[in-house]
């Protein structure tokens, strides 16, 4: 059903709400310890390794990497109406930088290697910011190790959204793989905007009958923050990535807690745990969730 919540905060996308808010897949989980090779771009680096282990989509995180240049994007307000959000123009850092930490979605774009990543990392004036990076034109100047979860079966792949007029990942199951042996799994999703984010993820575990999860894969954006401290970003272009998530199954039933960086469109961080209910999906988030 379309959204029927009401947030403090929202905005107006230019398509008719689809009536899926949530998409999501199952299959038996993957894990892969890897390291990012010097000399080669971030999409390169991931994409060669996961390929070789037979990982066809998922999530990639990692910290403390070198990278030089770095290419990057920061959230910005819409310009016309053809969008609720959008970009701002593209930023470098020639010298490259150290990334603090980063969550990446792997998947295909028209068939082939495609990542989308977000992370924190220190500016040339040595302020902390954060924002979307470019992998493809971003380098990695030292080895550094990284981990992924994933799918050997389905990906996030993109495809034109009449909603929020993006092309945007959605989970997608290949054909022609067989499915890896069952044991814990791993879920790909895509939750639509004006979806509570905390409640949207514990719907996910619902769906799929898990009680307890770790959330490993998480970029997107929301309109703003209500934090669980009380503090309130009014912001309404940010991207986020959960630094840490988990789902568990109490008295209450399911309970998500996301402890989250926000990048706004200055670039600056703002870092805490959401409060549940009041924190609206803005453009749409790519979630790779763990069973424990």
């Amino acid at each position: 059903m379309p959204p029927s919540q009401t947030f403090a905060r929202t905005v107006r996308h230019p398509g008719k709400p689809d009536p899926v808010r949530i998409a999501s897949l199952e299959g038996g989980a993957m894990h892969r310890t890897f390291t990012l090779e010097p000399g080669r771009t971030l999409r390169d680096a991931m994409h060669i390794p996961l390929d070789k282990a037979g990982i066809a989509g998922g999530t990639v995180r990692f910290e403390n990497l070198k990278v030089a240049p770095l290419h990057f994007l920061m959230p910005a307000l819409a310009v016309d109406d053809q969008h609720a959000a959008f970009y701002s123009a593209p930023h470098a850092i020639e010298k490259g930088t150290v990334i603090e930490f980063a969550c990446a979605t792997y998947g295909r774009k028209d068939g082939q290697p495609f990542v989308h990543c977000h992370a924190v990392w220190r500016g040339s004036d040595g302020q902390r910011q954060g924002g979307h990076m470019l992998m493809d034109q971003t380098i990695v100047a030292e080895a550094c190790q990284a981990q992924a979860w994933g799918l050997h079966d389905a990906t996030m792949a993109t495809k034109y959204d009449p909603e929020t007029n993006f092309t945007l990942f959605h989970p997608t199951r290949l054909e022609g793989r067989e499915r890896a042996a069952q044991g814990k799994r791993i879920v790909l999703a895509r939750i639509r905007p004006d979806e509570d984010l905390t409640m949207a993820i514990e719907d996910v575990c619902r769906s799929h009958g898990i009680a307890h999860a770790v959330i490993r894969g998480s970029v997107g954006s929301i309109i703003g923050a209500d934090f669980e401290d009380g503090r309130v970003l009014e912001d309404r272009a940010t991207e986020i990535l959960v630094r840490s998530g988990e789902v568990r199954s109490g008295p209450d039933g399911l309970r998500a807690q996301l402890d989250i960086a926000l990048i706004n469109p200055e670039g600056k961080v703002c870092e805490g745990v959401l409060a549940r209910g009041r924190n609206p999906v803005l453009i749409c988030f790519e979630l790779v969730i763990e069973e424990q």
